[in-house]
């Protein structure tokens, strides 16, 4: 025995067990992650889009007063244009959550003409929260489109975030 130093393999051999036992845990982490961890959701799934229809409204009546002392004219002859959609947001998980939703719109020929975003906050477990959505003349579109371009919606990407109370 000659080279070899006392206890030499009793240091390794306590390595060994010391490895095995992190290669253990960690192994058995990820199973035991993959057997109780959440089913991989398509969070889309929990949000509906419907409807949708050009709106023309002349919202101006009420403020329209060219005859006061003021410069500008704060009458807009041209009517105020949306594009309103109904959506509906269903808290499919286990717990209070907050969402946020990509809504796009497109054409008749289905191609892209721009995108919103709507959402709900504090959605309990299994409670739904309805509302209208819009596209209005603040809306970023693609090229040259317009409001009167769009004639669907879809949802694009919606995000849950789930809260802790």
């Amino acid at each position: 025995m000659a080279g070899r130093r006392p206890g030499s393999r009793r240091r390794t051999l306590v390595l060994a067990v010391i490895a095995a036992v992190i290669v253990a845990f960690l192994a058995g982490g990820g199973v035991t992650w993959w057997v109780l961890g959440e089913e991989d959701d398509d969070v889309r799934d929990h949000v509906e889009v419907s409807g949708g229809e050009l709106v023309a409204d002349d919202s101006d009546d009420a403020y329209c007063d060219d005859d006061d002392i003021y410069s500008y004219n704060d009458c807009d002859t041209d009517p105020d244009e949306t594009y309103e959609f109904s959506y509906r947001i269903t808290n499919k998980g286990d717990g209070p959550a907050n969402y946020s939703v990509v809504v796009n719109a497109f054409d008749e020929e289905g191609d892209f003409v721009g995108q919103t975003y709507v959402g709900t906050t504090h959605l309990a477990a299994g409670e739904t929260d309805s509302d209208e959505g819009e596209f209005n003349e603040y809306s970023d579109f693609e090229g040259k489109s317009e409001l009167s371009d769009i004639a669907s919606v879809k949802v694009a990407h919606a995000e849950r975030i789930a809260l802790a109370n």
